[in-house]
């Protein structure tokens, strides 16, 4: 079995002895040994219904992607959608393979931790600085002690950086946000034009 470069497996015995190995290297199995299986949910939002089954796990350089649907405080749902960079730690790797849909796993837990950080906003506040909030939370920036991402002890994982691809509220709210926006800019530049007329007069 050829194993690639950032890839791992997870040879099984009958016995019950396991063995990781991590790419690259070629593994010649005894008549004995077996390769353990997983599954990757697949689709946005990730889910069950199509999974793919792989003897191969993908360490380093991981990418995850998902659909959250979010709801604010003022009861405005939203759709955001994400990038989750994943690693295996390596002084971990007897765990690798604890969890068998890893996928899954980690999409639940994230969902479930922006959903309830999301709730503490309102529509603007969350709409104005999303992307901030989102990678905070599934890095877990804000917590002390975990500044390298956020770890899951289970397996082993840490996502480490999350991109955030898009964003999406009802048109009729996106279309009030975005006149709120304006007007803010509007009076932003009134503002700074009158305190130059002052100074110019002042100044005379």
């Amino acid at each position: 079995v050829d194993v690639w470069t950032g890839y791992a497996v997870n040879v099984i015995s009958k016995n019950g002895d396991r063995k990781i190995v991590r790419g690259p290297q070629t593994v010649l199995l005894d008549y004995d040994q077996t390769l353990e299986e997983v599954q990757l949910s697949t689709g946005r939002p990730k889910n069950t219904n199509n999974l793919i089954k792989t003897v191969y796990l993908r360490h380093e350089n991981n990418k995850v992607s998902d659909l959250v649907e979010v709801e604010t405080k003022d009861f405005v749902k939203c759709m955001v959608k994400v990038s989750y960079c994943v690693n295996f730690e390596v002084e971990h790797e007897n765990k690798w393979f604890n969890v068998n849909n890893y996928v899954k796993y980690l999409c639940d837990r994230e969902r479930s931790l922006l959903k309830r950080a999301v709730k503490q906003y309102t529509i603007e506040e969350f709409y104005q600085h999303y992307s901030d909030i989102v990678r905070n939370v599934a890095i877990a920036a804000d917590e002390e002690n975990n500044t390298n991402g956020r770890f899951f002890p289970e397996n082993g994982m840490i996502v480490y950086d999350c991109e955030v691809l898009g964003f999406q509220v009802e048109e009729e709210i996106e279309d009030m946000l975005t006149a709120h926006q304006r007007e803010m800019v509007q009076n932003s530049l009134d503002l700074t034009n009158a305190e130059k007329r002052v100074a110019i007069v002042e100044k005379l």
